[in-house]
């Protein structure tokens, strides 16, 4: 029996103590990206991306220097992505910078629309 509650201490240890992933789920659409403002777990993060709007788009993860952590390749309106970033604890900013001409020829900027959100990543 004492081994029994041993073993399943040890599991729950471990269990809660694991920094090292973390899941989230992100949703764009025109000058948005919605998401979880934190993030808990630094190390490998799983970041499901959903496009439920009408134009392409993607999501880009940058560090407070400006450098690229991962990103999507275009996510068609309607789809689904996964991206694999590894994210120490910080501060993001997760980000659409797609910049486009409208049907009258003026450039959009996606970033510039509004599609960026400050996360902070915990450990």
């Amino acid at each position: 029996m004492k081994g029994r509650l041993l073993a399943l201490a040890l599991l729950l240890v471990t269990a809660c103590s694991s920094a090292a992933a973390s899941e989230a789920d992100f949703v764009l659409s025109e000058g948005t990206v919605d998401g979880p403002g934190r993030l808990t777990g630094s190390g490998a993060s799983t970041i499901q991306v959903t496009n439920v709007g009408e134009y392409s788009h993607t999501l880009v993860v940058t560090d407070e220097e400006g450098q690229v952590m991962g990103a999507t390749g275009l996510v068609e309106p309607g789809l689904e992505a996964t991206l694999a970033v590894d994210l120490d604890p910080g501060t993001y900013v997760f980000s659409c910078r797609i910049v486009a001409q409208d049907d009258e020829g003026n450039l959009v900027d996606h970033y510039e629309a509004g599609m960026h959100r400050t996360v902070i990543v915990e450990s």
